[in-house]
């Protein structure tokens, strides 16, 4: 059997008790115990499981990075409304930070081709920006996930010490309104924490699943985000607290 399929075998069989035992899965797979503890170390590590003591456990739908393909179909419309918003934001000549989520993807596909400097952790951001001659994408190294076609790791957060951006436009797994943004891998959310650390202004794309949120890892406060563009309004308690720390609000389905 294929790692690939090795994998896919876990976890639909995590996905149905919510919980495996080493010994079971090696004997079952016909694999050695060894090969099973890796095999939970990666899946780990794109977020998909939660190693425990003799085995693993499934993860919280909140505390998981799903497979991109996934996350993709989820929300179309809100994203598309929220791209759409963000693109009003960007002027020739400046240097961006794009990540790699699936909602500001599509902000890469609307940009228009001209004079800018896009730099990015998302492979699907730099296929969408390659054609368009006008725009320099600088696409930092790194170690690939699979589940997400982004590079993390050390590699990628000293390739980004070179940089001043002047903009960042950044998503998350989640949003409290009081502790802040959080993403589902720690690989993720330190990061965002860096870029954050190098951008002159933070616009968070958040559609409204986003809010009320917390996933696994927090990178940011409320009072670290310039501006939240979100499709409709979030919760009162959730738009009151970033309010009051800093963050302006606006609302892509209100202007169009």
């Amino acid at each position: 059997m294929l790692i690939a399929e090795r994998h896919r075998w876990i976890m639909d069989l995590l996905n149905v008790r919510g919980s495996v035992r080493t010994t079971e899965v090696a004997e079952a797979l016909s694999v050695t115990d060894e090969t099973v503890r890796r095999d939970f170390e990666r899946l780990e590590a794109e977020g998909l499981l939660l190693r425990s003591h003799g085995g693993a456990v499934r993860m919280d739908p909140n505390r998981r990075e799903p497979p991109v393909q996934e996350r993709a179909s989820e929300n179309v419309a809100a994203k598309q409304a929220v791209a759409r918003a963000a693109l009003e934001h960007i002027r020739p000549g400046r240097t961006v930070y794009f990540d790699a989520s699936t909602t500001v993807l599509p902000l890469a596909l609307l940009l228009p081709d001209q004079p800018l400097t896009v730099v990015t952790n998302g492979l699907q951001n730099a296929m969408a920006l390659a054609e368009k001659r006008e725009i320099q994408c600088i696409l930092l190294g790194g170690a690939l996930s699979g589940a997400s076609l982004a590079c993390t790791g050390w590699t990628t957060e000293k390739a980004l010490e070179i940089y001043h951006v002047d903009q960042a436009f950044i998503s998350c797994r989640g949003i409290d309104g009081e502790r802040g943004l959080s993403e589902a891998t720690e690989a993720m959310a330190r990061l965002k924490h860096e870029v954050i650390a190098r951008s002159g202004q933070v616009i968070l794309l958040a559609d409204h699943s986003k809010s009320g949120v917390a996933s696994s890892y927090f990178y940011a406060r409320p009072s670290e985000i310039d501006l939240w563009i979100t499709d409709v309004s979030p919760a009162a308690h959730v738009a009151e607290a970033m309010n009051r720390q800093g963050v302006r609000l606006e609302i892509a389905l209100e202007k169009s």
